[in-house]
């Protein structure tokens, strides 16, 4: 990676991760000289009693020894931890989809025994299926120096994952962090916990579409029959000749059945509000 372009990722990683941290609530100082003595790092966090020092790293470039001095001057303040964020060189091969599956049945079958422990696996599947979400639409360079929230907030903002889910998940990611980072007691849902192992198994399998995707696809391939047909209401309406009318709602869940309830219904509204009907464009017709 030439300087220029590991500056430019340096600075939007940054960027990234000082949005996430103050929406979780803490207060960031970038590059905070005489905060931590003799020593600089990238960022320094506060939250509560909480300190969180926080320095961005290239593996081929990182300073072995600043690190350690970082590491141990996090030990010795108290409720401090150092956090490295890695920047990535290249882009990382796909995690096995056979070991994501493991960490999917694992955290289900610990939901019998602890919804805490069963949401943190739950989570780590999602994160890795992630990757393989972005890589099912070719947008590997979302893995790049990208946290897999961030990646999926990228799909989100680009109408490859729906805004129900995204919010959903939001609220369930400040529950696991709190879990995960402050020992908080809170139990989430087993619904929660299995909504989560759904999304992360669709995006997983290259099941997950999301509405904006579902609508897409289907008005590349069907349009209003007003753009092909004559229309004699005494007759009843539009003549169709041979295929049609489309269902837009019949349609979507023959291509997607693997979509939940609540996409497909929002696909469908968003289309009838366009036509009730439909027939294949011309180019589609055998």
């Amino acid at each position: 990676m030439n300087p220029e372009r590991r500056m430019n990722l340096f600075h939007s990683h940054l960027q990234r991760i000082v949005a996430e941290l103050q929406a979780d609530g803490w207060v960031v100082t970038i590059d905070g000289r005489g905060l931590l003595g003799a020593l600089t790092a990238d960022f320094v966090a506060r939250r509560g009693d909480e300190t969180l020092i926080g320095e961005l790293a290239s593996r081929d470039t990182a300073e072995r020894d600043s690190l350690e001095q970082l590491a141990r001057l996090a030990e010795s303040i108290p409720n401090a931890r150092l956090q490295v964020y890695w920047l990535g060189d290249a882009i990382e091969d796909l995690p096995p989809p056979a070991n994501v599956e493991r960490i999917i049945v694992e955290a289900q079958r610990v939901l019998a025994i602890s919804a805490s422990a069963s949401l943190l696996m739950a989570w780590a599947g999602f994160e890795a299926a992630v990757s393989h979400l972005s890589s099912g639409l070719k947008l590997q360079e979302l893995q790049t120096g990208a946290s897999p929230w961030h990646a999926l907030t990228n799909l989100y903002s680009l109408g490859h994952f729906d805004e129900t889910d995204f919010k959903r998940l939001s609220e369930l990611r400040r529950v696991r962090n709190d879990i995960a980072h402050r020992g908080s007691p809170v139990s989430p849902s087993a619904e929660d916990i299995l909504f989560v192992l759904d999304v992360a198994r669709r995006m997983l399998a290259g099941q997950y579409v999301s509405v904006d995707d579902m609508v897409d696809w289907f008005l590349d391939r069907y349009e209003d029959p007003v753009n092909q047909l004559p229309y004699d209401g005494a007759e009843g309406g539009y003549q169709y000749q041979g295929d049609g009318p489309y269902d837009a709602d019949d349609v979507l869940r023959e291509a997607f059945p693997q979509s939940s309830e609540q996409a497909l219904d929002e696909a469908a509204h968003l289309l009838n509000g366009i036509s009730t009907e439909w027939i294949l464009k011309r180019d589609e017709q055998s």
